[in-house]
């Protein structure tokens, strides 16, 4: 049951159920959604509500602040605008602004919203971008501002937006927005706000200062917490299948399992900048399609590469997790992580990019033997199943490509050319030949890489015997008492030294003879 509302508004219960019980709507009509909405979500799919939008939708249209923690894939965009657009104003001013950690999630908010309310207008206001469409859509009064925290307060110092009309607020993934220390530039932004705006923050996690934020902005809020009964279900859709590696073997075992498995598509994680560049091209130099994403390219490129990676004209795109944010690629089939990230939220944020709508997904994980303790540890805690996996071989994926263009054979009907391969087979023996037609099939594609397997102990925290130093003793190891040797006693009896061992005094005479010259020093140097 949703909080108490005003006169007439819906109440809904489950049938049966007790006040306090949660319902789950079959239908965006019983949720309580007009028709001009309802047309535009059947167009698109969307036939039923996921829980976190039902849950928001009826306090956020009754005008509540919203406290919400979900997982990615949950669709959170729609549980704030769908809420958002019912409660807009037919005026041509800011009424809404949306604040967003990254360019792509602004885009993506943006392009969600428009497409349930298509004449919608939106002001997209992120960095990269030319000035001049930001400014001509708050020129001609957009109604809803969706931005990142730095171009916003931009444009508040320059005078050129105007928050005097805004009554809502959305902090998307705010957590991330805290990571990339936005947090003040947020603070500011909600400071310039009339008093008594409605709120919504949508955070996977709930961190002090993000508690904290919520505490002075937030009045009584609806709280709703996915992040927790998803705990137990989370990933249900999703094979976590990690890898034991070195770190420097992880861009040779990425290959070896992209050339073996052949996915549609794959989403690569890297945790730097230059990590991108370099893997991206490993999978170029293998013949595969892949291309990286970050922080440091421009906003047409970006918009180039995710435009490819989304229409299917590249397969594989590497990222790290600031660039990655606002990708949303529907039937993504994997996603690797090179290295997992510090964080269990990371990896679940990470994760949760495969295994949508009820769709299967994989996670893979390239650890090494560090990373493979405390990625245990974050199964134990969070209900996770790992399958561990080996590297694959050459020997597989050469296997893997027979056994497929078997399947592509068995398949296969050429009439054609029955009478030349009539002719070959009586030139040459059946094995020999099919061997020298899979050859040229198969060309000089990329065979993957020789890797070792890897050790199943770790050996790095043993203590070794050291080649001793001088002085020391053999057969001991630094870190521990020596051990104890008689020098004398009846297992070792005492041994007189031979006559060439006895001291025979100096070998050379002293240029002063064979007396010390006496020192021209004192004894006493300093007399009391």
């Amino acid at each position: 049951m949703f909080g108490p509302g005003p006169a007439g508004a819906v109440q809904p219960l489950r049938s049966g159920g007790a006040p306090g019980d949660i319902l789950t709507f079959d239908t965006f009509a019983a949720l309580g959604c007009s028709e001009p909405f309802l047309s535009a979500l059947t167009r698109r799919g969307f036939n039923s509500p996921t829980p976190v939008q039902a849950e928001s939708f009826q306090p956020g249209l009754e005008g509540r602040d919203l406290l919400v923690q979900s997982r990615t894939g949950s669709g959170k965009t729609l549980a704030f605008g769908l809420p958002l657009m019912h409660r807009l104003q037919d005026q041509k001013r800011p009424q809404a602004i949306i604040l967003t950690p990254t360019r792509e999630l602004a885009q993506q908010v943006g392009e969600e919203l428009q497409s349930v309310m298509p004449r919608l207008e939106v002001a997209l206001l992120v960095g990269g971008l030319g000035y001049a469409p930001q400014l001509k859509a708050l020129k001609y009064g957009a109604p809803v501002v969706v931005g990142t925290p730095g171009r916003v307060q931009d444009h508040l110092d320059r005078g050129t937006l105007d928050l005097s009309g805004v009554t809502m607020v959305v902090l998307d993934e705010c957590d991330e927005m805290l990571n990339m220390g936005f947090l003040e530039d947020v603070e500011k932004i909600l400071a310039g706000v009339p008093p008594g705006p409605q709120t919504f923050l949508f955070s996977a996690t709930l961190p002090a200062p993000i508690a904290s934020l919520a505490k002075r902005f937030l009045k009584n809020p609806h709280r709703i917490n996915h992040a927790q009964a998803e705990g137990s279900s989370q990933h249900a859709d999703i094979e976590h299948t990690p890898c034991l590696v070195p770190d420097h073997l992880h861009s040779k075992a990425l290959v070896n399992f992209l050339l073996a498995d052949e996915p549609s598509a794959a989403l690569i994680f890297t945790k730097m900048k230059v990590t991108t560049e370099t893997v991206a091209q490993a999978l170029r130099d293998a013949g595969l399609s892949a291309d990286c994403l970050h922080g440091d390219l421009s906003q047409q490129a970006r918009n180039r590469i995710m435009g490819n990676f989304k229409e299917g004209k590249l397969r594989y795109l590497v990222a790290t997790d600031v660039a990655a944010r606002g990708i949303d690629v529907e039937n993504m089939p994997l996603v690797v992580h090179m290295g997992i990230p510090t964080q269990m939220e990371s990896y679940i944020h990470r994760s949760g990019r495969t295994g949508r709508a009820g769709s299967k997904g994989a996670s893979l994980a390239l650890v090494s033997f560090k990373e493979s303790r405390i990625l245990l540890a974050w199964a134990r805690r969070g209900g996770l199943k790992l399958d561990w996996r080996a590297v694959p071989a050459q020997a597989e994926i050469r296997e893997a490509r027979t056994r497929k263009l078997a399947e592509r054979i068995k398949a296969q009907e050429a009439p054609q050319y029955l009478e030349a391969a009539a002719r070959m087979l009586a030139e040459r023996e059946p094995a020999a030949l099919v061997a020298a037609l899979l050859a040229l099939v198969e060309g000089p594609d990329h065979v993957g890489f020789d890797i070792p397997d890897a050790p199943k102990n770790d050996y790095s925290t043993e203590k070794r015997p050291f080649k001793p130093r001088a002085g020391e003793k053999p057969g001991w190891t630094p870190g521990q008492k020596p051990p104890f040797r008689r020098e004398s006693g009846p297992d070792r009896p005492y041994k007189a030294p031979s006559a060439e061992n006895r001291y025979q005094g100096p070998k050379t005479a002293t240029p002063y003879g064979s007396k010390r010259p006496a020192s021209s020093f004192p004894k006493k140097r300093h007399e009391d």
